[in-house]
C-alpha cells in the first residue's frame, strides 16, 4: 500500500504522518482505498489550493520580531551551498496542503 501512496502523491518517500495511520493497517486500507483515487481530481486539487491560499494569508500577518528579510535567508542559504532555496520552500508548501487535505478527508470519513 506504501508503494500505492507513493505513487499517487508523486513522492519518492511517505512523509511519517502516513507511517503513524498505517499503525492501524486495516483502517488505513480501507481509508486510502478511498481517497487514493480522488487525489489530483478537480475537487482534491481545490481543497488543497484552499489550504495553500489560506496558510499563506495567515502567515503573512504573523509577526517578524527578528526581521529576517528573503535577501538574508537567501544568502545564508547561499553560504550552505544550495541557493535554489524557494523551490524547495515551495515543495513542501505543496506538499503539507495536500498533507492537510488529505488528514481532512480521512477525519471526515471518520465522522
Amino acid at each position: 500500500m506504501f508503494d500505492d501512496v507513493k505513487r499517487r502523491l508523486g513522492l519518492p518517500l511517505l512523509h511519517t504522518d502516513y507511517r503513524a495511520l498505517a499503525r492501524w493497517p486495516s483502517y488505513f486500507a480501507m481509508a486510502w482505498a478511498d481517497l487514493g483515487p480522488r487525489i489530483g481530481g478537480a475537487q482534491h486539487e481545490a481543497a488543497c489550493a484552499v489550504y495553500q491560499a489560506r496558510a499563506v494569508e495567515l502567515v503573512a500577518g504573523l509577526p517578524n520580531p527578528s526581521g529576517l528579510t528573503g535577501a538574508a535567508l537567501r544568502a545564508a542559504a547561499e553560504r550552505d551551498g544550495s541557493p535554489d532555496l524557494l523551490p524547495v520552500v515551495q515543495l513542501f508548501q505543496h506538499l503539507h496542503a495536500g498533507l492537510m487535505t488529505n488528514v481532512a478527508y480521512f477525519r471526515n470519513q471518520l465522522l
